[in-house]
């Protein structure tokens, strides 16, 4: 279970097949967009499950969804990706009496913020991840958190090496001649994703007179409460402080024109898909020295950390790279990718996951 068909089919299709290769039935679940027609296995539309709307009785219709959902098909134990499925789809399991495994890929929005985490995020955390039969973290800091603040017992807590990606469908393409350094910001249009702070630092590096490109590829996220308005967006792009590229399915064509990536996030990443296929791409990484940042890039040779909400050190970052003779940019990318398939590609990091289904059907006698 996700929070969108489209998250099944960008993000856990290699899983999919994993599991299905091994001879297990899969059944996904999410609410319906354009890619529910292009999954691999049986997929259930969640109707009452609407993002951006956070009503108690809203919530309770969608959790209520979930629960005769597990009570129909009974599967033998359901797998939640994203936060919103972590908690709605936890609390449905606990009335469904569903084993489940939670995956916490950061600890998103609530966790941004030291007041709001205390009073709304722990206690929601704490209420479905004590009852997983596993939980799965994809950097060390908030797997130590959790176990700390008493929201998962360390015996159920797994660390796993990231969310994986497909080193072949992000393979390198050739870089296009040009004569300045392009920039590029990949992801959803939020506040604590960094994206004011990225247009700060291109106004910076052009008033130090350096030619450059700064780029943007996404689209705000309406059910966040962080999503930036496209009338921001488009008045930065109208005041040619960065081009803006529109959103895209395939993120590919424009890694590709990149030079570097650069994520100057403060939002609870768990491990951000946008510098791994960046980097897997053979693209110098820019990023934040946060939870699930610091852990991908390996500063001064596959990228550049920068402290959060600094534009001016991001600025410099940028400067650096720019300063950078092709060739060498070229070897950091070349050695970012192989850092990433050695130890963040899907060959790493599914096996994880498999481990993880295979253990509980050793324990629950249920072998397959």
């Amino acid at each position: 279970m996700a929070n969108s068909a489209w998250n099944l089919w960008n993000y856990r299709r290699a899983l999919v097949r994993a599991l299905q290769e091994k001879g297990y039935e899969v059944l996904l679940a999410a609410p319906e967009d354009r890619f529910s027609a292009r999954l691999e296995a049986p997929f259930h539309s969640l109707r009452q499950w609407e993002r951006g709307r956070f009503s108690p009785v809203a919530l309770l219709r969608a959790v209520v969804e979930m629960a005769r959902l597990m009570r129909r098909e009974q599967p033998a134990l359901c797998l939640f990706f994203t936060i919103p499925a972590n908690l709605l789809g936890g609390w449905a399991a606990q009335l469904a009496r569903t084993p489940y495994v939670a995956v916490v890929e950061g600890l998103g929005y609530a966790g941004s913020h030291a007041l709001r985490w205390r009073l709304v995020g722990r206690p929601l955390f704490r209420s479905v991840l004590r009852s997983a039969w596993r939980v799965l973290f994809l950097n060390a800091d908030d797997c130590q958190e959790a176990i700390r603040e008493g929201l998962v017992a360390s015996a159920r807590a797994v660390l796993v090496p990231g969310p994986g990606v497909d080193a072949a469908h992000f393979a390198p393409r050739p870089s296009p001649v040009r004569a300045e350094v392009a920039f590029l910001y990949c992801g959803r249009l939020l506040r604590n994703k960094g994206v004011p702070v990225f247009v700060q630092a291109a106004q910076a590096v052009r008033a130090a007179g350096v030619r450059a490109s700064f780029r943007i590829l996404g689209a705000p996220d309406a059910g966040n409460p962080a999503s930036l308005s496209m009338e921001e967006v488009l008045a930065w792009h109208r005041a040619g402080w960065v081009e803006y590229l529109g959103a895209a399915d395939d993120v590919r064509p424009y890694l590709a024109e990149a030079d570097a990536v650069v994520l100057p996030t403060y939002y609870r990443e768990g491990m951000p898909r946008a510098l791994l296929e960046a980097m897997c791409m053979e693209k110098i990484v820019i990023a934040t020295n946060t939870p699930g940042c610091r852990e991908v890039v390996v500063h001064g040779r596959t990228g550049f950390l920068v402290p959060p909400r600094d534009a001016q050190a991001l600025a410099q970052a940028m400067l650096r790279v720019v300063a950078l003779l092709p060739e060498q940019r070229a070897a950091m990318g070349r050695e970012a990718r192989q850092w990433i398939i050695e130890r963040l590609s899907d060959r790493v990091v599914l096996p994880h996951y498999l481990a993880v289904v295979r253990a509980f059907f050793e324990e629950t006698s249920n072998c397959i």
